[in-house]
């Protein structure tokens, strides 16, 4: 591969304004999150994302002064956890041909103190893949999370797995210059000419809260 890891991590921080980027060895300290411990517990039925989504769940009860559905915090949850491979893949394929590992193995991320989304990644091998291997390592990583993911809330498989595909064509579209585009849209099998996410967020449930102009429940 002519990209090295390093450079793909320059591609993702470039294009992805809120998230830095870095490459290392293994997982940068306590406070970040292993991919790979995340699914190893959830498949050893454990609830490893429960801090998480209680932490988004207060957040909204604070701000709206009401007890939110849950199904807002889990979706969420859901969605932050699948964008960070997703945009790996996504952002780098369509800018550069070619995608760091996104295996769980190969990423762990921080997430914002106060907002909550994962706001630092860091790609933990140093092998670049062709953008058909990328595709198979999310399919195999996000299928693994959302399989054993367990809210405590109902979440058809359209929401789950509509959610990657969402989450990946936003990533293809976000550099400025993605050459790669449309070959990367056919790996990773979405449409860019959709318009309207396959997914929705809940968020419309919230008090005084529009849905979101591509929420799929203006169709």
């Amino acid at each position: 591969m002519s990209q090295s890891v390093s450079d793909l991590a320059d591609v993702l921080a470039d294009s992805v304004t809120w998230m830095s980027v870095r490459t290392a060895d293994s997982v940068p300290g306590p406070e970040w999150v292993s991919c790979a411990d995340v699914i190893s517990e959830q498949q050893a039925g454990g609830d490893p994302t429960y801090a998480w989504r209680t932490a988004v769940q207060e957040d909204y009860g604070r701000e709206y002064a009401i007890d939110p559905p849950v199904q807002v915090a889990a979706m969420f949850t859901l969605m932050w956890y699948v964008q960070v491979p997703s945009l790996v893949a996504g952002v780098t394929a369509a800018a550069a041909g070619v995608s760091p590992e996104v295996s769980p193995s190969a990423l762990a991320f921080r997430r914002h103190p106060t907002a909550h989304y994962p706001v630092e990644v860091a790609l933990l091998s140093q092998e670049a893949v062709p953008m058909a291997t990328a595709a198979a390592q999310l399919k195999a990583h996000t299928t693994a999370f959302l399989d054993s993911y367990l809210p405590a809330v109902k979440l058809g498989s359209l929401q789950r797995f509509g959610a990657v595909d969402d989450e990946v064509r936003a990533a293809i579209r976000l550099p400025d210059e993605a050459p790669y585009a449309e070959q990367a849209a056919e790996a990773f099998a979405v449409s860019l000419e959709q318009k309207l996410r396959t997914s929705c967020c809940y968020v419309y449930v919230l008090p005084n809260v529009n849905a979101c102009t591509t929420c799929p429940r203006f169709r």
